[in-house]
């Protein structure tokens, strides 16, 4: 169901400062409603019930905002993916909890996950580096315990597992998994695509 303008009580709190971070809220509810297609700054302003030139006091256009949003994304992705990787010590575990930690985040920001892998700026690429830290950072790991193949660069055997991670996200949600009655648990589908190459 869309959601309703702001009530006008709303207004002066993003007079006074918040009309940043209430923009991308907004942007994050619209999108999950309308997807990219159907976002724009003027939507977004009705949405919030705030004047059209209101959003441009903080960002360029349309793009500049949605690539704000993507490093926001990013930022959000990053922590949760370095919290399941401080979740365990043991190899094997490591890899599932950030498997299952990957296809969470992209179930819970599906639009926003969505955006942060489209074709966008050089700011997003650059936020969105850092999160393929801790999956090399647990082959590595792995590696090293002989739940890996040891003698395998280990930014390759990232890129299977991400490329295998991000499939099964996308694939889950656009129902491609449930059409096909081969949709699971996060943790059922990380234990099943991970023990392909875990020893």
């Amino acid at each position: 169901m869309p959601s309703s303008p702001r009530s006008p009580g709303r207004r002066a709190a993003y007079h006074h400062g918040a009309l940043r971070d209430a923009l991308l809220t907004g942007a994050r509810e619209m999108l999950a409603e309308r997807g990219l297609d159907g976002f724009s700054l003027s939507a977004l302003a009705r949405h919030l019930g705030v004047s059209t030139a209101a959003p441009y006091r903080h960002f360029a256009d349309r793009d500049a905002l949605i690539d704000a949003l993507c490093v926001e994304g990013y930022e959000e992705f990053g922590a949760a993916l370095d919290r399941a990787a401080r979740s365990t010590d043991d190899p094997r575990a490591r890899l599932d909890a950030l498997g299952v930690a990957y296809l969470r985040f992209a179930a819970e920001h599906r639009a926003v996950f969505t955006v942060m892998f489209a074709n966008r700026g050089e700011a997003v690429t650059e936020a969105g580096r850092p999160t393929f830290d801790p999956l090399v950072q647990a082959i590595l790991a792995a590696q090293a315990a002989d739940v890996l193949p040891p003698a395998t660069d280990p930014r390759v055997l990232a890129r299977t597992l991400w490329a295998t991670l991000h499939g099964l996200a996308v694939l889950g949600g656009q129902g491609g998994l449930a059409k096909l009655g081969l949709d699971d648990a996060p943790e059922a589908l990380v234990a099943s695509a991970f023990s392909l190459a875990t020893r």
